[in-house]
């Protein structure tokens, strides 16, 4: 079981290119090689193949880092299954994975986040938890944005040293961020998640 994850940039054109194409390059690629694992095409579209652990996970990280860049936001599409063909760029291979991905980004609406797995009973728990978790996202300001990027990337650290990596004052504003972030409650729902996606794969 592999997850394909894709996703375009909303309004693109009203975003300068150069603030979020060397961002989304540079979280991409901290996932995997282009082109065999993700791609960027069309312009402001992307598609990466991840595990589906991760795949929520690297969904939040990718509207963290763009979101703190001028508040750009992603519509992203998440698919779990196989992949019977497998080519040296992500955009040719084929399976239900890239299935699943490609009909939960086409139902995007006005949502900006879904998932589509083989398991039909457990879809409609999974998309509940996601549109709960996004109404707390899209309120994210940049600089919340900006702290929940860290956070994410590294729960073991303290306020403290998010505040040095940061720049900045004090703990208070971390802790303040933290909290309009929710990231306690999406840091409980990523480990649900992942939990309950391991003992489904």
């Amino acid at each position: 079981m592999v997850a394909v994850i894709t996703g375009d940039i909303i309004q693109s054109r009203k975003s300068s290119i150069e603030i979020w194409m060397p961002k989304l390059k540079a979280i991409l690629s901290e996932y995997g090689n282009s082109p065999k694992d993700w791609e960027i095409f069309r312009g402001d579209s992307f598609q990466m193949i991840t595990t589906p652990e991760q795949a929520l996970y690297v969904s939040m990280i990718i509207k963290a880092e763009l979101k703190k860049n001028d508040n750009i936001d992603v519509r992203v599409g998440i698919g779990i299954g196989e992949i019977n063909f497998r080519t040296n760029k992500v955009t040719e291979s084929n399976g239900s994975a890239f299935v699943h991905s490609g009909s939960s980004f086409d139902g995007l609406k006005k949502q900006t986040l879904a998932i589509q797995t083989p398991w039909k009973e457990w879809n409609k728990t999974f998309l509940v938890m996601i549109d709960l978790a996004i109404v707390i996202i899209e309120k994210w300001s940049e600089k919340t944005a900006e702290v929940m990027a860290v956070k994410l990337k590294n729960p073991s650290m303290s306020q403290k040293e998010i505040a040095e990596v940061l720049n900045k004052k004090g703990q208070g504003n971390i802790s303040e961020s933290l909290k309009r972030g929710g990231y306690d409650e999406l840091n409980q729902l990523l480990n649900y998640y992942q939990e309950t996606i391991k003992k489904l794969c």
